[in-house]
């Protein structure tokens, strides 16, 4: 339960975090938490020296008359406006996954960030190697055009060839359509569903002509066969929509009904509709239900059929436990939801292993990538005993590889990172030691040659970052120091993989910001100003400083404990990172910037008019330049 304490009691003292309470709340009660101010063109000024130390009060009200004293400033143009601001181009998008982590709690921005990674994941591959694919433009224009030429009003198609009503370097044939329905199945496009609905039902028109005599003397037919449909299918599990998974198994259903050799769904089919369930897992409760039923569906197939056009396989089964993964639990009366889906999905490991060894279809038996899955599973489960299970797991991929040395069982640094992170979203109160234990093994395998494929990455010590800046242990900062200048240790020897980065910046600060330590301001300062210095010395891209390393030094100031001296110091800190954040290149102040450093002048300030005016100007100022938003 939480309780409200006094910022001048050091026992009490409330660690980091930023409240959920918007602008409007925070001025209407003189500042007890959020967002925004926005100052122009503020000299930066770095912070005062002990023997000139001020009041918080005088600190905070110098500012205020600096913004005020120019005005006349805010109209000119900023120094940097013309430079990139986008902190995406300087931090790896792991590493943005990883501190959105830190700020992210509510289930909702939970399930939009799995629906954006699995979006992605899919698209970047085909974006990659097909430009044409990741334009929405090219393929509507190219779309619209084929079906207009095909248009059963279309006169010119009962009079010449199918093959030539494209001319110019567009044929009208069954590879056009398949091309155009796979591009739009990864363009991630919006309305990818309804033309690639229009275009099979194009070539459904069509399926029963096919035309001779082209200009080079080929056949042209536009029967979509089970290629096509698997495609379409495809396209609608791409979308992750909520009903993604009932359009594609309508889909399915009809190729079973049309009864013909060339559209009997097989093995693909199958699991693409599987896809879409798991996709929509996270709106449709009932979608891990159907994706299993599915599964075992294709294991029915397999045992009445000889030809094993269907058999279940490790791939489909993945999707299954993809869809319990995400499954949010079964729907009480009373609203609550009772269940584990990581419990589930970890059933599935069970049924495959059985499915194996009784039919002899090794196909689905559990691969690296089914246990990867279910310890993510875990992970995210984030309750009761959750890493304890993650760790079981990973150690049945340890035995299962001693004993059979099959790589495809081999637990690798992805599987090992998984579980570290269970650690760290464990709540256990050695759950920080457990996962640097974790690590100090990933690194002896590696080293003695056991398993030189789960050496460490920078992802790896970075949970483990995480872990400590989560654990709520009173040495949490110096032990993420410690993890710290061991990476350090380790890419001055060769170890490039593993040489900080922001994020583990990040997390070293906002260790201090959650902890009791005393002066937390001046030592996540010092490890900011670190930093700084490494990415000036060095010009490592990813040691650029960033919106996140300036806020979690603001959110240190903000929950600094101590006496008066130590408030002053807080505010001046924060007073310099605001105003040295807002003249640098390296981005522009944010609503949790300001938000924040708000925060900081509630908590080290005591209640006041002037505090109270502060605020109102500030906010007035954050109205104007659109700053105003939610934290």
């Amino acid at each position: 339960m939480n309780r409200k304490v006094s910022r001048r009691n050091p026992k009490g003292n409330r660690r980091g975090g930023v409240m959920n309470i918007t602008a409007v709340g925070v001025v209407a009660t003189a500042l007890i938490a959020s967002p925004i101010l926005l100052f122009a063109t503020i000299a930066f000024r770095p912070p005062v020296c002990p023997q000139t130390r001020r009041s918080p009060m005088s600190s905070a009200v110098t500012l205020f008359a600096t913004i005020e004293s120019q005005q006349e400033q805010q109209a000119a143009p900023n120094q940097f406006d013309d430079q990139d601001m986008d902190i995406s181009e300087t931090i790896s998008e792991e590493n943005k996954q990883q501190q959105q982590e830190l700020r992210t709690t509510t289930e909702e921005a939970q399930k939009k960030k799995k629906q954006r990674l699995f979006a992605k994941s899919n698209n970047n591959f085909r974006h990659n190697n097909n430009k044409a694919m990741a334009d929405p433009v090219f393929l509507q224009k190219r779309t619209e055009t084929l079906l207009r030429m095909t248009s059963p009003e279309n006169d010119i198609i009962d009079s010449i060839s199918l093959g030539n009503v494209g001319g110019g370097n567009m044929k009208v044939d069954k590879r056009t359509f398949d091309w155009l329905i796979d591009a739009w199945a990864y363009s991630g496009a919006d309305h990818a569903v309804e033309y690639t609905l229009r275009l099979l039902k194009r070539m459904e028109h069509f399926k029963d002509r096919m035309t001779m005599g082209g200009d080079d003397g080929d056949e042209y037919e536009l029967y979509p066969d089970v290629k096509t449909y698997t495609k379409v299918i495809n396209a609608i599990a791409n979308s992750g929509k909520e009903d993604a998974g009932e359009q594609a198994e309508a889909i399915l259903n009809r190729m079973i009904d049309m009864n013909e050799p060339l559209t009997m769904p097989n093995t693909y089919t199958y699991t693409n509709v599987i896809d879409a369930y798991a996709r929509s897992a996270p709106y449709n409760s009932n979608a891990p239900y159907s994706a299993q039923r599915l599964a075992e569906r294709m294991e029915e197939l397999r045992a009445t059929s000889t030809s094993e056009q269907v058999k279940p396989t490790a791939r489909a089964w993945n999707s299954v436990i993809g869809a319990w993964a995400d499954w949010m639990g079964e729907e009480m009366p009373w609203g609550e939801y009772v269940g584990s889906g990581a419990e589930r999905a970890e059933s599935c490991l069970d049924i495959m292993d059985e499915l194996a060894s009784v039919t002899g279809n090794e196909d689905v038996r559990p691969n690296s990538y089914n246990f990867n899955s279910v310890i993510s599973a875990w992970a995210n489960n984030g309750g009761g005993d959750a890493a304890f299970r993650a760790e079981n797991i990973l150690e049945r991929m340890e035995v299962l590889y001693r004993q059979t040395g099959q790589e495809d069982v081999k637990p690798r640094t992805v599987t090992y990172n998984a579980v570290i992170d269970a650690w760290a979203k464990s709540g256990e109160l050695d759950g920080a030691h457990r996962a640097e234990l974790l690590l100090g093994h990933m690194m002896e395998l590696f080293e003695t040659g056991h398993n030189v494929d789960a050496k460490p990455n920078v992802r790896s010590f970075n949970t483990v970052l995480n872990a400590w800046a989560k654990s709520g242990v009173f040495d949490a900062p110096v032990r993420a120091l410690k993890v710290l200048s061991r990476m350090e240790e380790l890419a001055s020897s060769d170890w490039d993989d593993v040489l900080p980065d922001a994020t583990s910046f990040a997390t070293v600060i906002n260790a201090y910001a959650r902890s009791n330590t005393f002066g937390k301001a001046d030592s996540a300062y010092e490890v900011y100003i670190y930093m700084k210095e490494m990415y000036d010395a060095t010009g490592n891209i990813k040691l650029r400083p960033n919106n996140i390393i300036y806020n979690s030094v603001l959110n240190a100031c903000a929950f600094t404990m101590g006496d008066f001296e130590e408030q002053s110091r807080a505010i001046e800190i924060a007073n310099s990172m605001l105003m040295g954040l807002d003249e640098s290149p390296y981005g522009k102040p944010d609503h949790i910037t300001y938000g924040t450093y708000l925060k900081v002048i509630a908590n080290q300030m005591d209640p006041s008019p002037a505090r109270t005016e502060i605020a109102a100007n500030v906010f007035q100022k954050c109205a104007k330049d659109g700053m105003v938003g939610g934290m």
